[in-house]
């Protein structure tokens, strides 16, 4: 028999209090659904497998944990926390080991909080080990009824205590260590004896007890790190609390967050040290940013990839790179493919797609690059568009170093404008304009050779 420790995190409810079409476990948090963060939690505590139980939505259930890494047990119907734990009875036969089960919708479990429980599990060799926390007001949740010699006995749940058990601060976080095979021997024992019918783990404490098993528990300091998430209100507390713990992260690190409270900073992304985070600003997904960068006011980058020395001011990125000392901003969009070459500037109201910009070139004021190759020391004029659509396909367009494009040109696509060419204000620029070369009118026509500065 295999030994170790399994983790199986229940995910198979609907989360009627979520007033949603979505399962529960799908639920974004800090740009993660809420079944990332407990799988999470138990890598970081050293358990290698793990299984999520799955019901309600289970096919995009299971896309959504596609990249954990992780295996899976149906739970149809839902018959509750007992029965969604038997239903992984088969992914664990044969394993003698410990078995941690925690629920989907308490997220901010710390692995830290995880390893003491696992800990100890294993040094009072319990046969249950229940993770509790301590209320000011113990409310509706199930209280820690212990014997005189502080020992774990059972848990009774709220509408069922005494008037005496309600005055019992000591409350089920949810969240255990059983041993097995023995958990699934008394899972066998329970039964559907309650207004709900459903099977409740919780009852396998009591017959641990009769059998003279050892059931023990950790106390969490901290109530919110136990917190569920049963409704919307929660899941944006335990967003606000989320996102100050990365926050606090980040500031620890080196990094400049000039107001926390308005800094929205998604878990996986990485900042260097001296950075400037500026207030209302975003950032999603894989974005990586440098050192000595400088982000927002009012900015918003996906998945972006910022060099060392880069500034955006209130603009919006999404899956580009910026070099070393490149700018963009104010009110400047970047879409996906971009690459923005170091020391060059993209300025107010540009939109840029799959466009490649080299170095030390200047994209100022209002205009659309699309499919565009820039080279170096470029400097495209204000109102400039690449028309690169013609309703059935895209084209490119590609401008060589050291070029100038005047104001208000249309530049029609597939077209090419060589190194060092000019180009009129107003140019309407139908045909590929040779290198030095100066174009101008409707259609831009190409009239002389570029007279250069040390030339006039």
């Amino acid at each position: 028999m295999s030994t170790g420790t399994v983790a199986v995190i229940l995910a198979a409810g609907k989360g009627t209090r979520m007033k949603s079409s979505r399962a529960k476990a799908l639920f974004p948090l800090c740009g993660k659904p809420l079944l990332h963060y407990p799988i999470r939690a138990a890598r970081h505590a050293g358990i290698d497998r793990v299984v999520l139980v799955v019901g309600h939505q289970a096919a995009a259930v299971r896309a959504a944990a596609a990249g954990e890494d992780v295996a899976f047990a149906v739970q149809e119907p839902q018959r509750g926390t007992g029965h969604a734990l038997l239903c992984a009875e088969e992914a664990l036969r044969g394993f003698a080991g410990t078995v941690f089960v925690h629920c989907v919708d308490v997220p901010l479990l710390p692995a830290e909080l995880l390893t003491k429980l696992l800990a100890t599990h294993r040094r009072e060799e319990n046969a249950v080990t229940v993770l509790t926390t301590v209320l000011p007001d113990a409310g509706k949740y199930g209280r820690i009824i212990r014997g005189g010699d502080g020992r774990v006995l059972r848990i009774t749940e709220a509408r069922d205590a005494t008037p005496e058990e309600r005055r019992i601060r000591e409350i089920n976080a949810g969240s255990y260590c059983f041993a097995a095979p023995l958990i699934f021997e008394l899972l066998h024992e329970i039964t559907p004896d309650n207004d709900q019918g459903e099977y409740y783990l919780t009852d396998v404490l009591a017959l641990a007890t009769a059998r003279g098993a050892r059931v023990g528990a950790v106390i969490a300091a901290d109530p919110g790190q136990v917190e569920g998430i049963n409704d919307r209100a929660q899941l944006a507390e335990a967003e606000a609390r989320l996102r100050a713990q990365i926050c606090r992260r980040h500031l620890l690190n080196g990094v400049s967050i000039i107001d926390p409270a308005t800094t929205y900073i998604e878990d996986d992304v990485v900042i260097g040290q001296d950075t400037v985070i500026h207030p209302s600003t975003m950032l999603h997904g894989a974005t990586r940013i440098g050192e000595g960068c400088v982000v927002g006011p009012f900015s918003q980058l996906f998945d972006m990839t910022l060099e060392d020395g880069t500034t955006v001011i209130s603009s919006y990125a999404e899956r580009s790179v910026l070099r070393s000392g490149a700018k963009v901003g104010p009110y400047a969009r970047l879409r996906a493919g971009c690459d923005i070459g170091p020391g060059s500037a993209i300025g107010n109201y540009a939109e840029l797609k799959n466009t490649r910009v080299g170095a030390n070139s200047h994209v100022h004021h209002v205009g659309y690059l699309g499919d565009t190759t820039v080279g170096d020391g470029v400097n495209i004029g204000a109102g400039t568009i690449t028309c690169n659509y013609d309703g059935a396909r895209k084209h490119p367009t590609a401008i060589g170093h050291e070029a100038f494009i005047g104001s208000g040109n249309l530049l029609v696509a597939p077209i090419t404008i060589g190194e060092r060419a000019l180009t009129g204000a107003g140019a309407v620029v139908t045909h590929d304009v040779p290198a030095g070369k100066v174009a101008f009118g409707v259609p831009a026509r190409v009239v002389k050779d570029r007279a250069m500065p040390e030339e006039q």
